[in-house]
C-alpha cells in the first residue's frame, strides 16, 4: 500500500505539530484539502459522512486525491507530486468503509495494538501492520456507522502524532452526501 518513498519525504510533513485535544467544532478541513472537497461531495457514497483533519502542517506541498470510491469504501490519499495517482508517490491516506467484513471483525488486528479514547466515548486503536521498512502505522476507529483509518509508514511518524491526526479528524465537521 504505502511504499518506501515515505522515508525520503519525511512524513513529519504529514503529521507533526498537532495540538492535544479535539479540533474546534466549526473548524474546516485543512486548506490542503480545498482542491478535493468538490470531488468528495460528488464521489462520496450516498448517505455517507466523511471527515478530514483540520490541520496537517507540512514542510513540503502535498497533493490530495481520491484514490478509491465505491459503495463500501472511500479513500483520500496524499501524494508528493501533483500528478500522483499511485502508491509509489503516496505518503498517507485517510479512508472510511462500511464493509460488513470490516465492521464485523472489530476491533482491528495487527502488531502492537493499543487503545485510546478519541473523545465523546469514541474508542480508537493504534496498530502496526507489516514488518520492517514496509510496516504501516494505522489508527482506526468507528464513527458515523463507518470504520475510519489513517495510515502511513510506521517509521515516518510516532504513535502520538498519528493519534492526534485521528483526533483532529474525528471532531471535524463531516462532509456529507
Amino acid at each position: 500500500m504505502l511504499k518506501r518513498q515515505f522515508g525520503k519525504i519525511t512524513l513529519a510533513t504529514l503529521c507533526l505539530g498537532f495540538c492535544v485535544g479535539a479540533a474546534a467544532a466549526n473548524a474546516a478541513p485543512a486548506p490542503l484539502f480545498d482542491t478535493v472537497i468538490d470531488d468528495i461531495h460528488q464521489e462520496l457514497p450516498e448517505g455517507w459522512q466523511f471527515r478530514l483533519p483540520e490541520t496537517i502542517p507540512a514542510e513540503s506541498k502535498l497533493y490530495p486525491f481520491i484514490s478509491e470510491s465505491s459503495e463500501t469504501k472511500f479513500i483520500v490519499s496524499l501524494g508528493i507530486t501533483p500528478d500522483c495517482a499511485e502508491s509509489n508517490c503516496t505518503i498517507g491516506m485517510i479512508g472510511a468503509t462500511d464493509s460488513a467484513a470490516e465492521l464485523n471483525s472489530w476491533p482491528p488486528e495487527g502488531n502492537d495494538v493499543s487503545t485510546f479514547v478519541l473523545g465523546n466515548d469514541i474508542q480508537g486503536y493504534h496498530l502496526i501492520r507489516g514488518e520492517g521498512e514496509s510496516a504501516n502505522r494505522l489508527v482506526m476507529w468507528q464513527q458515523d456507522d463507518l470504520t475510519y483509518a489513517i495510515a502511513t509508514l510506521a517509521e515516518a511518524v510516532t504513535q502520538d502524532q498519528l493519534v492526534e491526526v485521528a483526533r483532529s479528524t474525528a471532531f471535524e465537521t463531516p462532509i456529507s452526501r
